[in-house]
């Protein structure tokens, strides 16, 4: 294997590189193409080949190679993905997936500062990954703009552990070493060398890197800065925060966050209700907070924390889910007044239809989440990006999807009168959140109804049956069903109703969770899990993709019931939702979609699938 990176060098005889997307002081990060898998990936290649003594390259190896484990053991969205570490010739490469190289550090550079809003969604979902980090026992230690990339779709990663440290890890940093980026080190470990109590880090100081983050994402600078890095710590250490002027609904949170006592600092749990506030105040034109039709609470006196002369500003109170409102008159309804008007003439003769249809049904127009679409002008869908069958894009950069999903969504839209359909990526574990917060209007992505869902979100169906399945290597004979799998190693996705019913029904399983089922099958596939386990038509479908390399176990131990996902109360939206699944099934549309997209990619293993009756629909 050649240790040294350049363009078309082939890595294991797999991973060739094409082109470097970025360069810094620990490493170059390449583009390189998977031969075996047919995919790009990311290939970071560290530097330390050839430039230091044995020791201390010993250490920077020891050092990739936790890099690698950090990432790996985490599996979440927000959290770049590894899926290959390779090692030989003192040289480690670490695999992951590729991601746009444009960082918020580059888009700082561009644009000066962000919006607040802006910056607040960015925030929430970096954090999101930083608490899955802490919940794996690892802790970053570098949290900063440089370190935050973004997904084609939008969605912020956190990356770049090489610093990270996790419980059990080899230590390799020595003892005067200073660890992270000056400035964004949190306060107690800036303190001098010779009081090592103080140096230890915790998950509070991954909260404070996040602070400076956000404060120089709406300041357009850092809060800390000095000629020399020695003087940048003294001023992390002993300085104020400088005021902001930009900060607008985020300065409580940043303030909460950048405390110089860790133990007074604000929680991870708090800084996500801060943040998920400002991120939901206005997702829809129409969308009002409950705090909207109250009085303002406003924050008390801060606090003064130990050892620090800025302490956190008390927050507003934790927000409640996001709620619709009928419109009604306001000085914020007086701005759209024009816009609302074209609404309201494209749209008066529908709704009257709609009264005149049946005079006795609650009529579409006491829909709040209608009422929000058609002043926008569009539909907002949530669904899935990596399902074979069920739903995907139809080519790679594109935001057109195709599948089973796909059809019942766009036959709802088409019934609601909705011309046009955005269609909005949601996983698994946050689409509750994104459906009761008003980013998208209902969701079709095999949203299995249970009861725990049910008590923040409604259901109308269910409109599929699934069975829950594993899939296995096609080498890996041994496996027949699930008692086959106790002791060994099984990927789920974080939230899935697969990883709590492994948890509760088989503990003998070992359970290792990812983001999605797309990088469970690539950790299948390579050997890191042994099987991958949920529903067995998500199974099919990445069985057709790799049909020599994978089997279905066909052996389902539970069964599913898909609902489509909507906003709870709304009984006027439902009813109408429930007739489209009625109508799809009683034409014939449910079959001809079934057979085209579902039923091929695995005949024998799903059967002759039948409609399930509608319990969700009276």
């Amino acid at each position: 294997m050649t240790t040294g990176g350049m363009p078309h060098t082939l890595i294991d005889g797999r991973y060739e590189l094409q082109r470097q997307l970025g360069r810094g002081g620990m490493g170059v990060v390449w583009e390189a193409y998977d031969n075996r898998l047919g995919r790009q990936v990311a290939v970071k290649e560290l530097l330390f080949r050839g430039a230091m003594d044995p020791e201390t390259q010993a250490q920077w190896v020891s050092r990739a190679r936790r890099e690698a484990q950090a990432i790996a053991r985490i599996g979440h969205e927000h959290v770049v993905a590894v899926h290959d570490v390779i090692e030989a010739e003192g040289q480690v490469w670490i695999v992951m997936e590729q991601v746009d190289p444009h960082s918020l550090a580059d888009r700082l550079r561009e644009q000066g500062r962000l919006p607040a809003l802006q910056a607040a969604r960015i925030g929430l979902e970096v954090l999101r990954g930083l608490r899955a980090v802490h919940a794996a026992g690892v802790l970053h230690r570098d949290v900063k703009p440089h370190n935050i990339l973004f997904r084609r779709d939008g969605r912020a990663v956190l990356m770049d552990f090489g610093i990270a440290t996790f419980e059990g890890a080899a230590q390799v940093t020595r003892l005067h070493e200073t660890v992270g980026t000056p400035q964004y080190l949190a306060p107690e470990l800036t303190a001098p060398s010779s009081d090592r109590t103080t140096r230890d880090a915790t998950p509070a100081a991954d909260l404070w890197s996040l602070g400076v983050t956000l404060y120089e994402t709406v300041e357009g600078r850092a809060p800390f800065r000095g000629p020399t890095p020695y003087e940048v710590l003294e001023a992390v250490r002993t300085l104020e925060v400088p005021p902001m002027g930009h900060a607008g609904p985020l300065r409580p949170l940043i303030e909460g966050l950048l405390v110089k006592e860790p133990a007074a600092r604000l929680t991870s749990e708090r800084a996500e209700q801060l943040l998920q506030h400002v991120a939901q105040e206005t997702p829809h034109p129409l969308a009002r907070y409950p705090e909207d039709e109250e009085t303002q609470s406003t924050p008390s006196p801060p606090p003064t924390g130990p050892g620090s002369r800025t302490s956190p500003a008390a927050p507003p109170r934790p927000a409640r889910p996001l709620r619709f409102r009928r419109p009604r008159r306001s000085r914020r309804l007086i701005v759209l007044a024009g816009a609302a008007a074209v609404a309201v003439l494209l749209t008066a003769g529908w709704f009257g239809l709609d009264r005149l249809r049946d005079p006795g049904r609650p009529s579409l127009s006491d829909s709040a989440t209608i009422v929000s679409a058609r002043q926008r002008g569009f539909l907002i869908v949530g669904v899935k990006s990596d399902q074979p069958g069920l739903s995907e894009r139809t080519g790679p950069g594109t935001n057109d999807f195709k599948g089973f999903d796909i059809d019942l969504a766009r036959a709802i839209a088409k019934r609601l009168g909705f011309k046009e359909v955005h269609f909005e990526v949601v996983d698994t574990p946050s689409r509750e959140y994104r459906l009761s917060s008003g980013q998208v209007d209902l969701i079709v992505a095999s949203y299995s109804i249970t009861a725990q869902r049910e008590k923040s979100v409604d259901f109308a169906g269910p409109y599929y049956t699934a069975g829950q399945d594993f899939l296995v290597r096609a080498a890996d004979k041994k496996y027949t069903g699930v008692q086959s799998l106790t002791g060994h190693k099984v990927c789920t996705v974080q939230g899935s109703t697969s990883e709590t019913r492994l948890r509760d029904v088989y503990p003998g399983i070992l359970r290792d969770s990812r983001a999605s089922y797309g990088l469970c099958v690539s950790d299948l596939l390579t050997g890191v899990v042994d099987a991958v386990s949920t529903d067995d038509v998500i199974l099919a479908g990445y069985r057709a993709q790799y049909p020599k390399a994978l089997r279905l176990l066909g052996a389902p131990f539970s069964e599913e019931e898909y609902g489509v996902g909507l906003h709870k109360d709304e009984p006027e939206l439902k009813q109408v939702v429930c007739e489209v699944i009625k109508e799809e099934i009683s034409s014939g549309r449910w079959r001809k979609s079934y057979d085209r997209y579902l039923k091929r990619l695995a005949p024998k293993e799903l059967g002759d699938q039948r409609p399930p009756e509608q319990t969700q629909c009276g």
